[in-house]
Formats: structure tokens, C-alpha cells, sequence
């Protein structure tokens, strides 16, 4: 299943869930016109039941809905999800679309406790992945051939150059070389290189982004291939890895259709490499897993017996060549609505061409352009399956169609998948089921249609073919993200709704997450809190209801996460403005453990159940293997430090009582504790070492700033000193990093001010050595009055009064530079 999810950068837009009134429920059918939707049918309640008062999004009727399962006891939810086509590593842009679709599911589940029975597929079938599979076979078979840059690789290079510059970069000559690439390219494309959209565009969008791809693919190419034209690569390597996405293409036209496609293996390799990254990917962002997981190999007899009974029920024919398209015609004259989703985008031509795929035939036997395929004939170099019309493999749309009807049945709760899917994917889909299953009530098949919103970036998609995306496997490797970092992002947002992930987006993210840090920390601290407090104050109990009834709220109206997360917030600030010496502590362990239910539900702490006794969540605790030393070296600075800030101060004396009286680790270090150990050891011994009484209380404190803000935080802990109580022994956190690199780049700047102001005031300095009796005594001149200004140029000409004026200006400007420099040097 294709999924062609929208980029990312960095600004949320967040999108308003609709505030429009539900759609009655209408048991009449009405067709489909151009601008409206068809009538969608609520399913029918069950009064024995107790249903959450939940309401949808429903992209059926564009507006929320009550939620009501087919199961007649409420509880049992079925939900198809279109999954990837692997060809490729999967970028943030399907992040977005899984990990949104993974909170969706976690809530149905896990806080309003429906019964869900997820399905997703997995496309291995597609055009996409024929070509790549195709053009990676032919070139991974040219590379073996042609080991060495030889005469034959450098034409058929120069060739492939040819064929992709004439076909992607119209507004150069397609007889430019290698050689003068760059350098007319930078002339004929200023304007795009620069920012600017492509003639006749008003602003710049996905054809500028893959007119710009273009542009360093050949960019890159006309590079090697000038290099190896004047001085031949020992290697072949780093030739053909910038050259290969021209040859590609290139020997595909060549030889593609001349490959065994009998021989899956040259498709399938491609695929489940790319489907064992995809489904480790997911894992590594904690997207649990489908139920059940289809694949379209796996599905081409069923696909094409689903086929049949379409032609059987008369909305679909069958081509000379063996093709089957969709009779739209047919079906609508039969009285089922075509386009449930977008009857906007039935007469869209790029879209129904896209949706084709690209290596559809430009000529076919089609009874109308929107008319599109089940079943394509297989020609030359594409894999192929048995049908009753001959070898052929499945359209792109049938796939989701048979597979979810075969593993959820003739009608399904929930089908969900990216927005870019709406059309023509997703109304195909349901136009072919409603055909194959034909009946006389025209039932639909799909209740509920969930679209993800997109991520994007300076207007263009995300897009795998436009090679402007981050992969998810990136991004976490590079540590620019952290599964829960990302998750939170997107809660920030409408499911529905696009976002742009921008500098402020992240910062707020940062901040939501710092906040839950510190409040899962406080948390530890239970225990002290139960002892130390009166209990006389009642309000943070009335808080926490307030706000369980908030997110329910919230919850309820179609998944709002981006109002939960603030009530949550808002919860947490509460509980940090209480005085803890009244607070109630049973309110207080109560909210810890609902704040650790809701995050668990939200998917923020990796497996933990929202059932779980335990408050927190994962990342907020030291190594365990590290405590043995931190504890015992935090308590140790504790009592230094208190002893070198009170009154009294600290003696030798005093600093070897305190080390004596530590009880040494008990455990040998193991490798990843050594560091640990090694930090306790140091301080100890530079402490000790310390003998200057007057001085020694402010060594003291010197040395455990230190040891807190650079030996400890170098490993990742950082000691939250508070008043009245012992540091706080926790991980470093971002915004700990970011204050610690703010307050770096301050004092570099600073350093850079002050080298500068030096070095001005060194130059000033060397110019005020020259006296100004002396500085217009050259060749430019030819006489001068006593004080050394000139009187005549070099010509004998008299200097004009105008310019004796500037040079006297200039002069005294000297004067009192030399003088200065005379006193600075000691002179009189």
C-alpha cells in the first residue's frame, strides 16, 4: 500500500478539528455530485450496550460523528491501515502517518477499551518497486561487467547524462556536456537555485523540489564524469555511487524488459530488505505491532479471484490484452456513489494518473479516462500471476480491497492511511468493495475513514521520489529525535491536521517534556513528602478530577491530544505552585499514578502498561550500574558543601572527618561504571588534598560546581542542588544541554568581543606610532608649512582650499592618535 506522506521541517499549522455540526444520518440514498459528498449511513446503535460518548473525525462526512462499533456488544473494533510500499527507508513523513495512527489505536484500546483488531498491509507489489527492483538488478549487473572505468563506462555515462537531462531539465540544450554543466545551469536556473519557483509558477512547490533534485543528481554525475574523462579513477566506486542515479533510469529503457520476471527473487529481495527496515523502524519509535500483517505476494490468486466476481457483478471488462479496468459508469447507473471521499477530484487527470502508476501504458483500451485498473496485463520485465485473463499482477487500489475483505469481511469500522491516499486510492477501494460484495441495500463498506495529517516542509511533500526527506532511522541515529520526542510533537498536533515542525514546535515539545522530567522526579520523593506534610490542603485532589474530566473531554472529541496535553500541563503547574507542607500526599501519589497512565496510554514510555502501579516513566533514572558511586559522591558533596556555605566554614580537619566517615562502594566496578568510580575517586582525592585554610572554603565550593556542572555532567548526571534538602541526582536533560550550550555560546562571543576590541586597539595603537609632522612628507607632494602640511602636489600645483581642509581634518585626526601613543609609550 503506497503511502505518500507530506515532509518535514521545522512551525506547527496546526489545523482546527472541524467544529461542524454532525450530518444527519441519512437512510435515503443520494449520489455523489461534484462539490458534495454522498449521504453516509450512522451505524446503528445498540441500547443494551454502554458506548463512551467518543466522536470521529469521519473523512465520509468531513465532520465528527459518534463513534459506534459493528460488534452488537460495543466492544470489538475492526481497523485496516494502509501500510508501505518498501522500496525504500522510510522518512519522518510516514513517522507522522504511523506513530499519529499508533496514539489513535493506543487510545481506543487502552482508555476507552475497545477491543481493536488492527490489520495493515505491506505493498511488495507496485510499480515503484518493479522499476527499483529492476534498475538495481541491471545495475548492480553493469557495475560487475565494467569493474574498472573504461571507455564503454564513460559513454554509456555520457549517454545516461544525455537521456536524464533531456527528459528532467527542459530548459537546458540536451546536447550541453558534462564538463559545462554546472556552469550553465547555474545561469538557466538562477532563479529556482536562489529560492524562486520555475517560469510560470508563482511560488515555489513539489516542482521546484524535484527540479532541484534533479539538479544535484546531475550535478553529481557531471562532476565524476568530467574527472574520469581527463584523469580515469583507479577505483570505480566512488564513480558509479554519484553517477548511479543517472544510470538507473537509463539502463532500465535499455534492458528492462529483457530480465527473467519469472524470477521473483529480483523484486523480492528489494522488498523484504526494505520491510524488515521499515517494521524495525516502527519498533525503534515504539509503533506496536499490526495484529495481522498482508502482503500483496502472498495475496495474487485471492486478488484475482475478487476481480472475477467484479467482472461477474458487471462493473469491470476486460481488455484485449488480458487488462481488467473498473467500470465507474456501470456502477454509478447501478446507484452506488463514486468518489465518497473527494467527488471534487473524480475529473483530477494528475491525480488518476498517479494513481495508474507509471509504467501504465499511455495507450489502452479504457471506456473512460477514469476508469482504472484491476488487473494489468503483465508485459516484459514485470512480475506476473495466473489469472482466467492470462498472466497479469494486481492494480495498486485492489490490493487493500481484497486484503482487508478477506481478513475483516463485507463491512469493517475503521480504515485509516495518509491524506494524500483520499484520491484516488481510498475511493477506489471502496468502490471496488462495494462491486465485489454488490449489495441490493448498497451497505458501505467502511463506517469510519481516518486520514492522517501530512508533514511538510517550505511547501513541498515529503516524498521518497523527490529525496527530500529524513529517514526515521536518521533522525534517531543523529539523535534529533527520541521516540518520545517525536511522539509528543505530533500529540501536539491534530491527528488530522498538517504540521510543520519549526524551531518553536520543538521547543515547545522540549518544554512539555522537561516539565513530565521533573514532576516524575519530584515524584520519587513520595516518601518524604508523606512524612513532612500536614494534609490540610484538599485542592490538588479537586485539581486532579477536574482534569480527568477534561481529557475525557478532549478525548472524547475525536482524539484532541493537542487539549489533553495542555490540561495535563496545566495539572503538573498546579501541583508545582502547592505548598508541600500541606499538600495531601494520597492526592499527590494518585495524580502521579493517573499522569503515568495517561503518558503510558499516549505511548510516551516504551512498553509500560497504562495499568502499571509504578510512577514515571523511562529516562529519568541514572544508570543502574552508576548508583553505587553517585549517591555515595552526591552525599559526599552534600556534606562538603554545607560545611564550607555555613557560618562557621570548613577546616582540614573538618573535610577529613566527612571522607572518613563514607563507607566505601562495596561492589568492584564493572566497565561501564568505571567512569563512575573514577569521578568519586578523583574528588576524593583532590579534596583531600586541599590544605591552605584560608582559601580552602571557597576550593570547596569551586570543586563541586565543577564536579556538578562539568565532571558528572560529561557523563550524562547532572546534581540538582535545592535548599533544605539533598541534590537531586538525576540524568541531564535537554534543556540542561541547551542551557549548558547558551551559556557557551555566550562566553564565546564574549571571547571574540574582547579579541577584537584588542586587536582595534592595536591597530590604533600602530597607527598613532606614525607623528603627524611626518605622515603626508611622500611623493604625493612636493612643499609643506612648518606643521607638515602640504602646500603644493606633486606637480607643484597649490593645493586646493578644499583639500587643504580634509588633509588638515585628517591631520589632527593623527595628532591626537601619535600623541596617545606617545604617552602609552612613555614619552613626554
Amino acid at each position: 500500500m503506497k503511502l505518500q506522506i507530506s515532509l518535514f521541517s521545522i512551525r506547527l499549522r496546526l489545523k482546527p478539528q472541524s467544529k461542524s455540526t454532525f450530518i444527519p444520518i441519512l437512510l435515503s440514498r443520494t449520489m455523489a455530485t461534484a462539490r458534495q459528498q454522498p449521504a453516509w449511513q450512522q451505524p446503528p446503535s445498540h441500547p443494551d450496550t454502554k458506548l463512551p460518548t467518543l466522536k470521529i473525525y469521519n473523512s465520509l462526512t468531513k465532520s465528527k460523528v459518534p463513534f459506534v462499533p459493528i460488534d452488537p456488544n460495543g466492544r470489538k473494533v475492526t481497523w485496516y491501515a494502509c501500510g508501505p510500499t518498501v522500496y525504500d527507508d522510510s522518512h519522518l513523513g510516514h513517522a507522522r502517518n504511523y506513530v499519529t495512527t499508533d496514539i489513535i489505536r493506543r487510545i481506543l484500546r487502552d482508555y476507552f477499551k475497545f477491543d481493536v483488531h488492527f490489520v495493515m498491509n505491506i505493498t511488495d507489489v507496485d510499480d515503484k518497486i518493479i522499476l527499483r527492483g529492476r534498475q538495481q538488478y541491471l545495475f548492480n549487473k553493469f557495475v560487475s561487467a565494467h569493474p574498472t572505468i573504461d571507455a564503454t563506462v564513460l559513454d554509456t555515462a555520457k549517454a545516461a547524462f544525455k537521456t536524464y537531462l533531456t527528459k528532467n531539465l527542459r530548459l537546458l540544450n540536451p546536447e550541453l556536456s558534462p564538463l559545462k554543466f554546472q556552469s550553465e545551469v547555474e545561469k538557466v536556473y538562477a532563479t529556482l537555485l536562489n529560492g524562486g519557483p520555475l517560469p510560470g509558477n508563482e511560488k515555489p512547490g513539489d516542482e521546484e523540489a524535484k527540479a532541484k533534485m534533479h539538479i544535484k543528481t546531475l550535478s553529481s554525475a557531471a562532476k565524476v564524469i568530467a574527472e574520469a574523462e581527463v584523469v580515469p579513477p583507479a577505483l570505480s566506486e566512488t564513480f558509479y555511487t554519484e553517477a548511479q542515479d543517472i544510470f538507473l533510469p537509463y539502463l532500465d529503457q535499455l534492458e528492462g524488459s529483457t530480465i527473467d520476471a519469472d524470477d521473483h527473487s529480483i523484486f523480492t529481495k528489494l522488498t523484504k530488505k526494505y520491510e524488515g527496515r521499515f517494521m524495525k523502524d516502527l519498533r525503534d519509535l515504539n509503533v506496536l505491532d499490526p495484529d495481522e500483517l498482508t502482503r500483496v505476494t502472498e495475496y495474487g490468486p485471492q486478488i484475482a479471484q475478487f476481480v472475477e466476481r467484479i467482472v461477474e457483478n458487471k462493473f469491470a471488462y476486460v481488455t484485449s490484452d488480458g487488462s481488467v479496468y473498473f467500470d465507474i459508469k456501470a456502477f454509478e447507473e447501478a446507484g452506488f456513489p463514486y468518489a465518497r471521499l473527494e467527488p471534487w477530484s473524480k475529473s483530477d487527470g494528475k491525480l488518476i494518473a498517479e494513481g495508474e502508476g507509471t509504467l501504465t501504458s499511455k495507450t489502452t483500451e479504457k471506456h473512460s479516462l477514469s476508469d482504472f485498473a484491476l488487473w494489468k496485463a503483465s508485459k516484459p520485465g514485470e512480475p506476473s500471476w495466473s489469472s482466467q485473463w492470462g498472466k497479469g499482477r494486481p492494480g495498486w487500489h485492489i490490493e487493500c480491497s481484497a486484503m482487508a475483505s478477506d481478513r475483516l469481511g463485507k463491512t469493517i469500522d475503521i480504515h485509516s492511511g495518509g491524506i494524500d491516499l483520499a484520491f484516488p486510492h481510498h475511493d477506489n477501494e471502496l468502490a471496488q468493495s462495494e462491486a465485489y460484495w454488490n449489495t441490493h441495500t448498497h451497505d458501505q463498506w467502511i463506517n469510519y475513514f481516518l486520514h492522517m495529517g501530512h508533514l511538510s516542509i517550505q511547501g513541498s511533500k515529503m516524498s521518497k521520489s523527490l529525496k527530500n526527506f529524513t529517514t526515521i532511522r536518521e533522525a534517531l541515529e543523529r539523535k534529533d529525535w527520541t521516540s518520545r520526542s517525536l511522539r509528543i510533537v505530533f500529540l501536539l498536533g491534530h491527528w488530522n491536521g498538517g504540521i510543520e515542525i519549526t524551531e518553536d514546535l520543538v521547543n515547545t515539545g522540549n518544554a512539555w517534556e522537561d516539565k513530565l522530567n521533573n514532576f516524575f522526579l519530584k515524584m520519587k520523593e513520595l516518601d518524604i513528602l508523606k512524612k513532612s506534610s500536614s494534609g490540610t490542603d484538599q485542592s490538588l485532589g479537586e485539581a486532579l478530577e477536574s482534569t480527568k474530566a477534561l481529557v475525557n473531554e478532549h478525548l472524547s472529541d475525536s482524539f484532541n491530544t493537542p487539549a489533553a496535553m495542555a490540561a495535563i500541563s496545566d495539572l503538573v503547574t498546579k501541583f508545582n505552585s502547592v505548598d508541600k507542607a500541606t499538600v495531601n500526599p494520597e492526592h499527590v501519589e494518585q495524580m502521579g499514578k493517573w499522569v503515568t497512565s495517561i503518558v503510558n496510554i499516549f505511548g510516551l514510555n516504551g512498553s509500560a502498561s497504562p495499568d502499571t502501579t509504578e510512577i514515571g516513566w523511562s529516562g529519568i533514572d541514572v544508570p543502574e550500574e552508576a548508583k553505587p558511586y553517585l549517591y555515595p559522591l552526591s552525599a559526599l558533596r552534600d556534606s562538603l558543601r554545607e560545611k564550607a556555605l555555613s557560618k562557621e566554614g570548613i577546616s582540614v580537619e573538618d573535610i577529613k572527618n566527612i571522607i572518613g566517615s563514607q563507607a566505601e562502594p562495596e561492589t568492584v566496578a564493572s566497565e561501564s561504571a568505571k567512569p563512575y568510580a573514577k569521578v568519586l575517586s578523583d574528588f576524593k582525592d583532590t579534596v583531600s588534598s586541599l590544605d591552605k585554610p584560608d582559601a580552602i572554603g571557597k576550593e570547596i565550593l569551586g570543586l563541586c560546581d565543577r564536579l556538578r556542572d562539568v565532571d558528572l555532567f560529561d557523563l550524562g548526571v547532572y546534581l540538582e542542588d535545592r535548599e533544605n534538602l539533598p541534590a537531586l541526582v538525576r540524568p541531564v536533560s535537554k534543556e540542561l544541554l541547551q542551557l549548558r550550550e547558551e551559556k557557551a555560546a555566550k562566553f564565546r562571543q564574549k571571547q571574540l568581543e574582547k579579541e577584537k576590541r584588542e586587536k582595534e586597539a592595536l591597530e590604533k595603537a600602530e597607527k598613532g606610532r606614525l607623528s603627524h609632522l611626518e605622515m603626508f612628507r611622500t611623493n604625493e607632494y612636493s612643499a609643506w608649512d612648518d606643521e607638515g602640511l602640504p602646500t603644493r602636489d606633486a606637480a607643484g600645483e597649490e593645493i586646493t582650499k578644499s583639500r587643504t581642509k580634509k588633509l588638515k581634518k585628517d591631520w589632527e585626526r593623527q595628532k591626537k592618535l601619535h600623541e596617545a601613543w606617545l604617552v602609552a609609550n612613555g614619552a613626554k
